[in-house]
């Protein structure tokens, strides 16, 4: 496919843009981040572990996504499938293990997984090259 390298870019991008912007959001209010499941971060110590891995690790997944856009897109699709692949089978395993969350996590369990096939399917497609 011709314009592989141009998908593959564009979709970097949106991934990188989706992981800023929980990032940027975990960073300046970790609350907000968990109002989507109802629970409240009750003291510093969580707050700060909220900043640390929700604010910080994407904000240094999302960075990196954006330059792996442009220079190793081969690593950066590598990064997104073992992540959103993580995240997907994590949630899983909770379904298995706990039941079916609530329309939150279901929604983002869906996009984890397309994100996920996307990955490896753009990953196959710099392969097949």
């Amino acid at each position: 496919m011709k314009n592989t390298p141009l998908i593959i870019r564009i979709f970097l991008i949106l991934l990188a843009l989706a992981t800023l912007n929980i990032a940027v959001q975990a960073i300046l209010d970790p609350q907000t981040i968990f109002d989507h499941v109802q629970v409240q971060l009750g003291n510093l110590t969580a707050r700060n572990s909220v900043r640390a891995l929700y604010g910080g690790v994407n904000l240094a997944f999302g960075l990196f996504w954006l330059y792996a856009a442009f220079r190793q897109q081969s690593v950066g699709l590598t990064l997104a499938l073992l992540y959103t692949g993580g995240f997907a089978v994590g949630r899983l395993m909770s379904i298995i293990l706990d039941g079916m969350p609530g329309a939150f996590a279901v929604q983002w369990m869906a996009t984890e997984t397309i994100f996920a096939f996307l990955s490896a399917w753009l990953l196959s497609r710099i392969s097949v090259k």
